[in-house]
């Protein structure tokens, strides 16, 4: 796709954005509607497009190629790693916004704005390739994601909390983590690829029907959480537009330098270049409030990353 194709693609996402900035901001949606929302599309919409990505597909990749993307993926994060760890060591943070800062880098928004983004560069082949790049994602994102946002200094009496929990709670809330419905799904969606095993039409039709409900549902979630942030203050910390900055431009930078010699399907190295691009995961948000992290620089950070990547990834799409 041609520049202007994607940066059409791109402001059609965002519009959905505004439309629901506009509707939580004169009250159409409010905080309860806006979690019910988001369960629906966490747990039931969202699986559905995971699914129907591989139930749908008219060719799907082999086997082999599966399992190097599985690999490609995993190795982005360690790449994400070493980014973060060297970021927040070169510019000498410390407390909150170093686990902010770390998180950020390493935890972009792959669900709710990774799907629409891949499917409106590269189409309907983009949706297994990106489903399997929320797997590392999602066993990523609530544990070691948790445990980097733990490292600021508010959190000493919720680490000490969890560190008293008995063993089975701790297994328990491991498991409740790691087994959503979106990894579950996921793990259905790789069976069926790998045992190449064809689902009625009946039922990929119906997962397909309610899993274009995720795209514009997710970006009307995104819209109605930026409505909740004060704009002042989402432009006032310098640092932020430093680590914005770094999140949509630097990194994607580095992974296609670390891949482009190594990896030779198009798509995938599309498809992780892309992904290393999107905006900073709004899980990081709602991870902070929970776990005692920096909440306002992780908005503002989340908030113009957001804002940028509608251009930095029409950029990104055509230089590959």
């Amino acid at each position: 796709m041609d520049f202007v194709s994607v940066l059409v693609k791109m402001i059609e996402l965002f519009l959905i954005i505004i439309v629901g900035y506009t509707a939580f901001k004169i009250k159409f949606i409010d905080g309860g509607v806006k979690v019910a929302l988001t369960k629906l599309i966490l747990n039931i919409t969202m699986p559905c497009t995971i699914m129907a990505s591989v139930m749908t597909a008219k060719e799907l990749p082999e086997a082999s190629m599966i399992v190097k993307l599985l690999f490609i993926a995993t190795i982005e994060y360690a790449i994400y790693f070493v980014i973060a760890k060297g970021t927040s060591k070169v510019l000498r943070l410390t407390g909150s916004k170093k686990a902010v800062a770390e998180f950020a880098i390493m935890f972009a928004n792959v669900g709710f704005v990774g799907f629409p983004v891949t499917y409106a560069v590269f189409g309907e082949a983009s949706t297994f390739y990106t489903m399997i790049f929320n797997l590392p994602f999602n066993v990523l994102c609530y544990s070691l994601g948790v445990y980097l946002l733990q490292q600021g200094e508010a959190t000493v009496e919720e680490k000490e909390f969890i560190e008293e929990l008995p063993v089975k709670s701790r297994i328990n809330k491991i498991f409740k983590l790691f087994m959503t419905p979106a990894m579950i799904s996921s793990i259905i969606a790789l069976v069926l690829a790998f045992t190449r095993v064809h689902t009625p039409a009946v039922i990929a039709d119906t997962c397909d029907i309610i899993g274009k409900i995720t795209t514009p549902g997710a970006l009307i979630i995104i819209g109605c959480a930026l409505a909740q942030m004060p704009l002042k203050e989402m432009f006032g910390d310098i640092k932020a537009y430093l680590f914005t900055i770094i999140c949509v431009i630097v990194t994607p930078a580095i992974v296609y330098l670390c891949y482009f010699k190594f990896v030779t399907e198009p798509l995938a190295i599309g498809e992780a270049v892309i992904m290393a691009g999107l905006p900073v995961a709004t899980a990081g948000t709602m991870l902070c409030v929970e776990y005692g992290g920096d909440e306002k620089f992780m908005a503002q950070i989340t908030f113009l990353t957001t804002l940028v990547s509608v251009i930095t990834i029409p950029v990104i799409a055509v230089l590959l």
